[in-house]
């Protein structure tokens, strides 16, 4: 949307320059909603900051959190005796944490909250479009809310075309959008786990073949 088709929908007799100064106090919120995905965001920072099942917190629980700090503590409280520890007793004590094996072999029927996006990329490509970079922005800040939860990055396709090129493309994809959300979006890799699904788990009560079909699911572990 251009500036002055906004102009038009927000005030007809809004100059560009007070839709410009419009713009730069209160945001582009408004922008989000002819995809759908400003409700999308609002979503997924429900699934985000939602409670955990029984005081679990996603990787480890509340209980292995506790432990680990109360380790570090004795660690810096005491160097004499972690200098004269092994250096492997530092790392086994690190290890307990296991965030990316924690993450990384979760069960595939998981129990987790999906929530979908029309992430844009280029046409038989895993390089994602411009146009979806603010979406993912935005995603990444959400899901920096709970640093401590796992969060599936599924990629999907539609039926068209090989199955098994349908398969690579939907895993490059979910790759790709794990790499953008880590590295510009500074989100934990070792928390949040790239998944191609292909074309096997179309929409309900859609063709196999339609386009909307292309998409990347969030599904945040419930914990």
């Amino acid at each position: 949307m251009n500036a002055r088709s906004l102009n038009t929908r927000l005030c007809p007799g809004l100059s560009s320059l007070a839709l410009g100064l419009f713009i730069a106090t209160f945001g582009t919120t408004a922008v989000y909603a002819d995809d759908g995905s400003g409700a999308k965001l609002e979503e997924l920072k429900r699934a985000m900051t939602a409670p955990n099942e029984g005081g679990g917190a996603g990787i480890g629980g509340t209980d292995a959190k506790k432990k680990v700090r109360t380790r570090a503590i004795v660690f810096d409280n005491e160097p004499q005796q972690q200098e004269a520890a092994p250096q492997g007793a530092a790392k086994q004590g690190l290890a307990k944490v296991a965030r990316p094996a924690d993450c990384k072999s979760l069960p595939a029927d998981v129990k987790a909250n999906a929530v979908d996006f029309s992430i844009q990329f280029k046409v038989a490509s895993a390089e994602i479009s411009h146009a979806s970079e603010s979406t993912l922005n935005e995603i990444a800040k959400i899901l920096s809310l709970s640093p401590d939860r796992c969060v599936l990055v599924e990629g999907h396709t539609d039926a068209s075309g090989s199955t098994d090129k349908n398969q690579v493309l939907s895993q490059k994809r979910a790759d790709s959008v794990v790499k953008y959300i880590t590295d510009k979006g500074g989100v934990d890799h070792d928390r949040i786990v790239p998944v191609g699904k292909g074309s096997s788990d179309p929409i309900k009560d859609l063709d196999p073949r339609d386009p909307k079909n292309r998409r990347v699911v969030f599904k945040v572990v419930a914990g």
